[in-house]
Protein backbone atom coordinates (compact mmCIF):
# COMPACT_ATOMS: atom_id res chain seq x y z
CA UNK A 1 0.00 0.00 0.00
CA UNK A 2 1.34 3.39 -0.91
CA UNK A 3 0.18 5.55 2.29
CA UNK A 4 2.50 4.42 4.46
CA UNK A 5 5.44 5.13 2.41
CA UNK A 6 3.95 8.53 1.65
CA UNK A 7 3.29 9.13 4.84
CA UNK A 8 6.98 8.07 6.62
CA UNK A 9 9.22 9.09 3.73
CA UNK A 10 12.20 10.88 4.24
CA UNK A 11 11.25 13.88 1.02
CA UNK A 12 9.16 16.90 2.67
CA UNK A 13 5.81 15.97 1.28
CA UNK A 14 3.05 18.24 1.09
CA UNK A 15 0.54 15.36 1.81
CA UNK A 16 2.51 13.73 4.68
CA UNK A 17 2.25 17.38 6.35
CA UNK A 18 -1.73 18.10 5.55
CA UNK A 19 -2.03 14.49 7.06
CA UNK A 20 0.21 14.51 10.06
CA UNK A 21 -1.11 18.26 11.18
CA UNK A 22 -4.57 17.11 10.70
CA UNK A 23 -4.27 14.07 12.88
CA UNK A 24 -2.76 16.19 15.47
CA UNK A 25 -5.55 18.56 15.10
CA UNK A 26 -8.28 16.17 15.62
CA UNK A 27 -6.09 14.31 18.60
CA UNK A 28 -6.22 17.32 20.41
CA UNK A 29 -9.43 17.88 19.51
CA UNK A 30 -11.05 14.10 20.67
CA UNK A 31 -8.76 14.39 24.10
CA UNK A 32 -10.36 17.90 24.96
CA UNK A 33 -13.73 16.13 23.99
CA UNK A 34 -13.42 13.11 25.86
CA UNK A 35 -12.23 15.90 28.73
CA UNK A 36 -15.55 17.53 28.47
CA UNK A 37 -17.59 14.74 28.49
CA UNK A 38 -16.14 13.09 31.78
CA UNK A 39 -16.73 16.93 33.31
CA UNK A 40 -20.36 16.70 32.05
CA UNK A 41 -20.66 13.62 33.59
CA UNK A 42 -19.69 14.62 37.11
CA UNK A 43 -21.69 17.69 36.77
CA UNK A 44 -24.58 15.60 36.04
CA UNK A 45 -23.91 13.44 39.23
CA UNK A 46 -23.75 16.60 40.77
CA UNK A 47 -26.86 17.58 39.99
CA UNK A 48 -28.61 14.86 40.44
CA UNK A 49 -27.41 14.14 44.26
CA UNK A 50 -28.44 17.92 44.58
CA UNK A 51 -32.00 17.45 43.61
CA UNK A 52 -32.34 14.15 45.52
CA UNK A 53 -31.43 16.04 48.64
CA UNK A 54 -33.79 18.92 47.55
CA UNK A 55 -36.72 16.13 47.41
CA UNK A 56 -35.40 14.82 50.59
CA UNK A 57 -35.71 17.88 52.59
CA UNK A 58 -38.28 16.94 54.84
CA UNK A 59 -36.22 13.52 55.89
CA UNK A 60 -33.54 16.06 56.53
CA UNK A 61 -35.39 18.17 59.01
CA UNK A 62 -36.49 15.74 60.58
CA UNK A 63 -32.68 14.52 61.69
CA UNK A 64 -32.30 17.67 62.24
CA UNK A 65 -35.01 18.03 64.64
CA UNK A 66 -34.12 14.18 66.29
CA UNK A 67 -30.55 15.87 66.64
CA UNK A 68 -32.15 18.84 68.47
CA UNK A 69 -31.22 21.51 65.71
CA UNK A 70 -34.56 22.77 65.13
CA UNK A 71 -37.19 23.23 67.83
CA UNK A 72 -39.03 20.41 68.68
CA UNK A 73 -42.79 20.41 67.81
CA UNK A 74 -46.15 18.35 68.42
CA UNK A 75 -47.14 14.82 67.29
CA UNK A 76 -45.24 15.82 63.43
CA UNK A 77 -42.00 15.00 65.17
CA UNK A 78 -43.45 12.20 66.80
CA UNK A 79 -44.60 10.65 63.21
CA UNK A 80 -41.64 12.28 61.29
CA UNK A 81 -39.12 10.50 63.85
CA UNK A 82 -40.80 6.83 63.60
CA UNK A 83 -40.45 7.63 59.34
CA UNK A 84 -37.34 8.72 59.74
CA UNK A 85 -36.39 5.41 61.62
CA UNK A 86 -37.86 3.39 59.37
CA UNK A 87 -35.51 4.34 56.87
CA UNK A 88 -31.96 3.85 56.86
CA UNK A 89 -30.62 7.33 56.11
CA UNK A 90 -27.63 7.10 53.42
CA UNK A 91 -25.92 10.54 53.79
CA UNK A 92 -24.85 12.12 57.17
CA UNK A 93 -25.61 15.98 58.19
CA UNK A 94 -23.10 18.25 59.90
CA UNK A 95 -24.35 21.86 60.19
CA UNK A 96 -21.43 24.63 60.16
CA UNK A 97 -21.61 28.11 62.01
CA UNK A 98 -20.21 31.24 61.11
CA UNK A 99 -19.72 30.30 57.30
CA UNK A 100 -17.70 27.13 58.47
CA UNK A 101 -15.20 28.69 60.24
CA UNK A 102 -16.15 27.89 63.61
CA UNK A 103 -18.12 25.90 65.56
CA UNK A 104 -20.36 22.74 64.06
CA UNK A 105 -22.94 20.41 65.25
CA UNK A 106 -23.18 16.71 63.25
CA UNK A 107 -25.41 13.86 63.58
CA UNK A 108 -24.82 11.07 66.04
CA UNK A 109 -23.19 9.37 62.83
CA UNK A 110 -20.90 11.79 62.10
CA UNK A 111 -19.71 12.53 65.58
CA UNK A 112 -19.09 8.43 65.70
CA UNK A 113 -16.68 8.59 62.46
CA UNK A 114 -14.97 11.36 63.99
CA UNK A 115 -15.81 13.58 60.95
CA UNK A 116 -15.14 17.29 63.50
CA UNK A 117 -12.88 18.83 60.87
CA UNK A 118 -14.96 18.22 58.03
CA UNK A 119 -16.02 22.14 58.51
CA UNK A 120 -12.86 22.88 57.95
CA UNK A 121 -11.24 20.86 55.63
CA UNK A 122 -14.54 21.56 53.10
CA UNK A 123 -14.14 25.56 53.48
CA UNK A 124 -10.65 24.54 52.28
CA UNK A 125 -11.49 22.94 49.52
CA UNK A 126 -14.31 25.31 48.46
CA UNK A 127 -12.16 27.99 48.39
CA UNK A 128 -9.72 26.05 45.70
CA UNK A 129 -12.43 24.41 44.05
CA UNK A 130 -15.38 24.81 42.62
CA UNK A 131 -18.50 22.00 43.24
CA UNK A 132 -19.07 18.83 42.77
CA UNK A 133 -17.24 18.39 45.65
CA UNK A 134 -15.25 14.79 46.29
CA UNK A 135 -13.30 14.83 50.02
CA UNK A 136 -11.55 12.34 52.28
CA UNK A 137 -12.36 13.20 55.67
CA UNK A 138 -11.12 11.97 58.89
CA UNK A 139 -12.52 8.27 58.43
CA UNK A 140 -10.52 8.24 55.32
CA UNK A 141 -13.70 7.60 53.23
CA UNK A 142 -14.70 9.67 50.37
CA UNK A 143 -17.83 11.80 50.74
CA UNK A 144 -19.57 13.63 47.37
CA UNK A 145 -20.38 16.56 49.48
CA UNK A 146 -23.18 19.45 49.14
CA UNK A 147 -23.17 22.48 50.98
CA UNK A 148 -26.65 24.16 51.62
CA UNK A 149 -27.09 27.37 53.63
CA UNK A 150 -30.21 27.03 55.69
CA UNK A 151 -31.75 29.26 58.77
CA UNK A 152 -32.71 27.93 62.22
CA UNK A 153 -34.06 30.03 64.92
CA UNK A 154 -33.40 33.65 63.11
CA UNK A 155 -29.55 32.26 62.11
CA UNK A 156 -27.05 31.31 59.65
CA UNK A 157 -25.57 27.99 58.97
CA UNK A 158 -23.88 25.74 56.69
CA UNK A 159 -25.66 22.52 56.02
CA UNK A 160 -23.11 19.77 55.04
CA UNK A 161 -24.62 16.97 53.40
CA UNK A 162 -22.41 14.24 53.23
CA UNK A 163 -23.07 10.97 51.18
CA UNK A 164 -20.44 8.04 50.43
CA UNK A 165 -19.07 8.59 46.73
CA UNK A 166 -16.54 5.46 46.71
CA UNK A 167 -19.36 3.61 44.47
CA UNK A 168 -19.58 6.93 42.73
CA UNK A 169 -15.84 7.42 42.41
CA UNK A 170 -15.64 4.05 40.64
CA UNK A 171 -18.71 4.62 38.25
CA UNK A 172 -17.09 7.89 37.23
CA UNK A 173 -13.90 6.47 36.80
CA UNK A 174 -15.47 3.84 34.77
CA UNK A 175 -17.35 5.81 32.50
CA UNK A 176 -13.95 7.94 32.09
CA UNK A 177 -12.00 4.99 31.24
CA UNK A 178 -14.71 3.83 28.20
CA UNK A 179 -14.63 7.85 27.43
CA UNK A 180 -10.76 7.36 26.74
CA UNK A 181 -11.11 4.02 25.02
CA UNK A 182 -13.70 5.12 22.57
CA UNK A 183 -11.76 8.40 21.88
CA UNK A 184 -8.72 5.92 21.18
CA UNK A 185 -10.43 3.95 18.76
CA UNK A 186 -11.69 6.99 17.19
CA UNK A 187 -8.58 8.55 16.60
CA UNK A 188 -6.75 5.61 14.65
CA UNK A 189 -9.93 5.42 12.89
CA UNK A 190 -10.01 8.68 11.94
CA UNK A 191 -6.52 8.87 10.97
CA UNK A 192 -7.00 5.81 8.39
CA UNK A 193 -10.06 7.61 6.81
CA UNK A 194 -8.39 11.03 6.96
CA UNK A 195 -5.29 9.55 4.67
CA UNK A 196 -7.74 8.19 2.38
CA UNK A 197 -9.69 11.41 2.41
CA UNK A 198 -6.02 12.96 1.32
CA UNK A 199 -4.62 10.30 -0.99
CA UNK A 200 -8.13 11.09 -2.96
CA UNK A 201 -8.01 14.92 -2.55
CA UNK A 202 -4.58 15.70 -3.61
CA UNK A 203 -4.86 12.86 -6.82
CA UNK A 204 -5.17 16.29 -8.99
CA UNK A 205 -2.20 17.51 -8.01
CA UNK A 206 -0.31 14.43 -8.50
CA UNK A 207 -1.80 14.08 -12.02
CA UNK A 208 -0.25 17.45 -12.45
CA UNK A 209 2.90 16.51 -11.57
CA UNK A 210 2.70 13.64 -13.53
CA UNK A 211 1.40 15.80 -16.59
CA UNK A 212 4.23 18.26 -16.21
CA UNK A 213 7.02 15.59 -16.13
CA UNK A 214 5.66 14.56 -19.56
CA UNK A 215 5.84 17.92 -21.01
CA UNK A 216 9.59 17.91 -19.80
CA UNK A 217 10.72 14.88 -21.53
CA UNK A 218 8.76 15.76 -24.49
CA UNK A 219 5.88 12.82 -23.99
CA UNK A 220 3.00 15.55 -24.12
CA UNK A 221 2.76 18.73 -25.13
CA UNK A 222 0.23 20.27 -22.79
CA UNK A 223 -1.70 19.64 -19.84
CA UNK A 224 -4.71 18.03 -19.84
CA UNK A 225 -8.77 19.27 -19.54
CA UNK A 226 -11.11 18.11 -16.46
CA UNK A 227 -9.00 19.37 -13.21
CA UNK A 228 -11.25 20.84 -10.23
CA UNK A 229 -11.82 24.40 -10.26
CA UNK A 230 -9.28 25.48 -7.56
CA UNK A 231 -6.58 24.08 -10.15
CA UNK A 232 -8.26 25.46 -13.73
CA UNK A 233 -6.92 28.72 -13.15
CA UNK A 234 -2.94 27.10 -12.43
CA UNK A 235 -3.28 24.51 -15.22
CA UNK A 236 -4.77 27.37 -17.95
CA UNK A 237 -1.76 29.80 -17.06
CA UNK A 238 0.64 26.86 -17.34
CA UNK A 239 -0.64 25.65 -20.60
CA UNK A 240 -0.59 29.54 -21.89
CA UNK A 241 3.43 29.51 -20.67
CA UNK A 242 4.03 26.36 -22.55
CA UNK A 243 1.94 27.44 -25.58
CA UNK A 244 4.07 31.38 -25.65
CA UNK A 245 7.25 29.38 -24.65
CA UNK A 246 6.69 26.80 -27.47
CA UNK A 247 5.82 29.70 -30.01
CA UNK A 248 9.09 32.35 -28.64
CA UNK A 249 10.92 29.02 -29.62
CA UNK A 250 9.79 28.50 -32.99
CA UNK A 251 10.26 32.46 -33.80
CA UNK A 252 13.33 32.24 -32.43
CA UNK A 253 14.45 29.84 -34.90
CA UNK A 254 12.57 31.36 -37.70
CA UNK A 255 14.31 34.56 -37.01
CA UNK A 256 17.56 33.08 -37.12
CA UNK A 257 16.60 30.70 -40.10
CA UNK A 258 15.45 34.42 -42.10
CA UNK A 259 19.06 35.96 -40.56
CA UNK A 260 20.92 33.67 -42.23
CA UNK A 261 19.26 33.78 -45.28
CA UNK A 262 18.95 37.32 -45.64
CA UNK A 263 22.45 37.89 -44.67
CA UNK A 264 24.08 35.13 -47.16
CA UNK A 265 21.86 36.85 -49.96
CA UNK A 266 23.87 40.72 -49.03
CA UNK A 267 27.35 38.77 -48.54
CA UNK A 268 26.37 37.40 -52.22
CA UNK A 269 25.76 40.83 -53.40
CA UNK A 270 28.69 42.05 -51.60
CA UNK A 271 30.80 39.96 -53.15
CA UNK A 272 29.43 40.71 -56.74
CA UNK A 273 30.14 44.69 -55.88
CA UNK A 274 33.57 44.00 -55.20
CA UNK A 275 34.07 42.01 -58.38
CA UNK A 276 32.19 44.25 -60.46
CA UNK A 277 34.82 45.41 -62.86
CA UNK A 278 32.77 48.73 -64.02
CA UNK A 279 32.62 50.59 -60.71
CA UNK A 280 34.76 53.02 -60.02
CA UNK A 281 35.83 53.46 -55.93
CA UNK A 282 33.49 55.95 -55.29
CA UNK A 283 30.40 54.11 -56.25
CA UNK A 284 32.01 50.59 -54.80
CA UNK A 285 31.78 52.22 -51.37
CA UNK A 286 28.69 53.68 -51.63
CA UNK A 287 27.42 50.28 -52.86
CA UNK A 288 29.10 48.63 -50.11
CA UNK A 289 27.71 50.80 -47.56
CA UNK A 290 24.09 50.30 -48.66
CA UNK A 291 24.62 46.78 -48.33
CA UNK A 292 25.72 47.41 -45.00
CA UNK A 293 22.78 49.73 -43.99
CA UNK A 294 20.14 47.34 -44.97
CA UNK A 295 22.39 44.05 -43.45
CA UNK A 296 22.15 46.32 -40.30
CA UNK A 297 18.12 46.82 -40.76
CA UNK A 298 17.69 43.47 -41.82
CA UNK A 299 19.42 42.39 -38.01
CA UNK A 300 17.60 44.88 -36.02
CA UNK A 301 14.53 43.46 -37.06
CA UNK A 302 15.12 39.94 -36.57
CA UNK A 303 16.38 40.63 -33.02
CA UNK A 304 13.01 42.68 -32.66
CA UNK A 305 11.09 39.98 -34.05
CA UNK A 306 12.65 37.27 -32.10
CA UNK A 307 11.87 39.44 -28.56
CA UNK A 308 8.63 41.25 -29.28
CA UNK A 309 5.55 39.98 -28.03
CA UNK A 310 6.62 38.42 -24.81
CA UNK A 311 4.33 38.55 -22.20
CA UNK A 312 4.39 35.47 -19.82
CA UNK A 313 2.43 34.51 -16.82
CA UNK A 314 2.11 38.76 -15.99
CA UNK A 315 0.15 41.10 -18.06
CA UNK A 316 1.41 44.45 -18.11
CA UNK A 317 -0.28 47.41 -18.53
CA UNK A 318 0.77 50.48 -20.11
CA UNK A 319 -0.60 54.27 -20.74
CA UNK A 320 -0.95 55.03 -24.66
CA UNK A 321 -1.19 58.60 -24.66
CA UNK A 322 2.32 59.54 -22.88
CA UNK A 323 4.12 56.77 -25.41
CA UNK A 324 2.37 58.59 -28.49
CA UNK A 325 2.82 62.02 -27.51
CA UNK A 326 7.06 61.52 -26.86
CA UNK A 327 7.16 60.07 -30.49
CA UNK A 328 4.76 63.06 -32.14
CA UNK A 329 6.98 65.09 -30.64
CA UNK A 330 9.80 63.60 -31.81
CA UNK A 331 8.41 63.19 -35.38
CA UNK A 332 7.35 66.69 -35.40
CA UNK A 333 10.98 67.65 -35.70
CA UNK A 334 12.04 65.27 -37.89
CA UNK A 335 9.27 66.42 -40.43
CA UNK A 336 9.04 69.78 -39.54
CA UNK A 337 9.17 70.91 -43.07
CA UNK A 338 6.01 69.13 -44.17
CA UNK A 339 4.28 70.59 -40.90
CA UNK A 340 2.28 67.83 -40.43
CA UNK A 341 -1.00 68.25 -37.98
CA UNK A 342 -1.69 65.23 -35.81
CA UNK A 343 -4.87 65.07 -34.26
CA UNK A 344 -4.63 63.08 -31.23
CA UNK A 345 -8.16 61.24 -30.02
CA UNK A 346 -7.19 59.06 -26.80
CA UNK A 347 -9.33 57.76 -24.09
CA UNK A 348 -8.01 57.94 -20.77
CA UNK A 349 -8.67 53.95 -19.93
CA UNK A 350 -7.07 53.04 -23.14
CA UNK A 351 -3.97 51.03 -22.14
CA UNK A 352 -1.82 49.19 -24.06
CA UNK A 353 -1.65 44.92 -22.61
CA UNK A 354 1.57 44.62 -22.53
CA UNK A 355 5.35 45.58 -22.49
CA UNK A 356 5.98 49.96 -22.87
CA UNK A 357 9.55 48.88 -25.83
CA UNK A 358 7.04 46.85 -27.65
CA UNK A 359 4.59 50.04 -27.88
CA UNK A 360 7.42 52.05 -28.51
CA UNK A 361 8.81 50.12 -31.63
CA UNK A 362 4.95 49.28 -33.24
CA UNK A 363 3.85 53.12 -32.61
CA UNK A 364 7.27 54.39 -34.05
CA UNK A 365 6.82 51.95 -37.23
CA UNK A 366 3.31 53.29 -37.82
CA UNK A 367 3.39 56.66 -37.13
CA UNK A 368 6.33 56.99 -38.95
CA UNK A 369 5.12 55.53 -41.59
CA UNK A 370 1.94 57.78 -41.48
CA UNK A 371 4.82 61.34 -40.93
CA UNK A 372 6.47 59.79 -44.44
CA UNK A 373 3.31 59.18 -46.52
CA UNK A 374 1.14 62.36 -45.13
CA UNK A 375 0.39 64.91 -46.85
CA UNK A 376 -0.74 67.43 -44.12
CA UNK A 377 -2.42 65.20 -41.77
CA UNK A 378 -1.79 62.34 -39.29
CA UNK A 379 -4.95 61.21 -37.14
CA UNK A 380 -4.25 58.42 -33.87
CA UNK A 381 -7.54 57.11 -32.29
CA UNK A 382 -7.29 54.72 -28.88
CA UNK A 383 -10.73 53.40 -27.48
CA UNK A 384 -11.92 50.65 -25.36
CA UNK A 385 -15.28 49.03 -26.30
CA UNK A 386 -16.77 45.72 -25.19
CA UNK A 387 -13.36 44.76 -23.52
CA UNK A 388 -11.86 45.12 -26.78
CA UNK A 389 -9.01 47.92 -26.79
CA UNK A 390 -8.82 49.26 -31.21
CA UNK A 391 -5.97 51.83 -32.23
CA UNK A 392 -6.21 53.19 -35.13
CA UNK A 393 -3.42 55.23 -37.35
CA UNK A 394 -4.67 57.32 -40.21
CA UNK A 395 -3.07 60.04 -42.44
CA UNK A 396 -4.29 61.85 -45.62
CA UNK A 397 -1.53 60.38 -47.99
CA UNK A 398 -1.58 58.06 -51.27
CA UNK A 399 -3.00 55.37 -49.21
CA UNK A 400 -2.38 50.92 -49.57
CA UNK A 401 -3.83 49.89 -52.57
CA UNK A 402 -6.27 46.68 -51.77
CA UNK A 403 -4.48 44.24 -53.14
CA UNK A 404 -1.41 44.80 -51.80
CA UNK A 405 -3.09 45.49 -47.99
CA UNK A 406 -2.07 41.96 -47.21
CA UNK A 407 1.44 41.51 -48.73
CA UNK A 408 2.74 44.76 -47.09
CA UNK A 409 2.16 42.71 -43.96
CA UNK A 410 5.34 40.17 -45.01
CA UNK A 411 9.48 41.18 -44.58
CA UNK A 412 10.06 43.23 -47.60
CA UNK A 413 7.57 44.36 -49.55
CA UNK A 414 6.93 47.78 -50.02
CA UNK A 415 3.43 49.60 -51.48
CA UNK A 416 5.68 52.36 -52.66
CA UNK A 417 8.83 51.90 -53.82
CA UNK A 418 9.48 55.07 -54.62
CA UNK A 419 10.48 56.13 -50.92
CA UNK A 420 13.40 54.49 -49.07
CA UNK A 421 13.34 51.51 -46.74
CA UNK A 422 13.51 47.93 -46.79
CA UNK A 423 9.64 47.26 -46.11
CA UNK A 424 9.92 45.74 -42.57
CA UNK A 425 8.31 48.47 -40.62
CA UNK A 426 4.74 47.06 -40.78
CA UNK A 427 6.02 43.44 -40.48
CA UNK A 428 7.52 43.96 -37.23
CA UNK A 429 4.57 45.86 -36.20
CA UNK A 430 2.36 42.50 -37.60
CA UNK A 431 4.87 40.43 -35.71
CA UNK A 432 3.98 42.31 -32.25
CA UNK A 433 0.54 42.54 -32.82
CA UNK A 434 0.34 38.63 -32.78
CA UNK A 435 2.89 37.91 -30.52
CA UNK A 436 0.05 39.71 -28.19
CA UNK A 437 -2.93 37.82 -29.74
CA UNK A 438 -4.56 40.88 -31.42
CA UNK A 439 -5.21 41.59 -35.11
CA UNK A 440 -4.08 44.22 -37.52
CA UNK A 441 -5.80 45.31 -40.76
CA UNK A 442 -5.31 47.72 -43.43
CA UNK A 443 -8.05 49.87 -44.34
CA UNK A 444 -9.13 53.07 -45.87
CA UNK A 445 -9.39 56.23 -44.01
CA UNK A 446 -11.43 59.13 -43.73
CA UNK A 447 -8.74 61.00 -44.85
CA UNK A 448 -8.33 60.42 -48.12
CA UNK A 449 -5.03 57.83 -46.79
CA UNK A 450 -4.44 54.57 -45.21
CA UNK A 451 -5.74 53.84 -42.02
CA UNK A 452 -3.96 50.90 -40.04
CA UNK A 453 -6.62 49.15 -37.06
CA UNK A 454 -4.91 47.36 -34.26
CA UNK A 455 -7.15 45.54 -32.38
CA UNK A 456 -6.38 43.94 -28.34
CA UNK A 457 -8.03 42.08 -25.73
CA UNK A 458 -8.17 45.06 -22.98
CA UNK A 459 -6.98 44.52 -19.96
CA UNK A 460 -8.71 44.98 -16.78
CA UNK A 461 -8.28 47.77 -14.24
CA UNK A 462 -5.75 47.16 -11.76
Amino acid sequence: MRLIPILFSKQPRLQRRLMLTSLAIITVASLALAEVINQQKVQDFYVNQTNDIIARLPSIATELRLEGMLPKSNEVLESDASDHARRASDYLLITCVNGMRDHYTSSVEARRRGLQDSCDRVRQLARDTSPPYMVTLADSQLYAVVPMPVSINNKEYDLLVLRNAEQVQKRLDSARRATYFRVGLFIPLSGLLLVSAGYWGLRPLRRLSEEVKGILSGEREQLSQGYPSELDEVTKALNELISQEKHQRQTYQHAMKDLAHSLKTRLAATNAIMEDANLNESQRQQEMLSQLGQMDQIIQYQLRRAVSGRQGLTREQVSIAPTLEQLTAMLDKVYREKQVRVDLQLEEEARFPGNQDDLMEMMGNLLENAYRFAISQVRIRASVEDDTLTIIVEDDGPGIEPKMREAVLERGVRADRRNPGQGIGLAVVHDIVLGYGGTMTIEESPLQGAAIVLRFEAPKPA
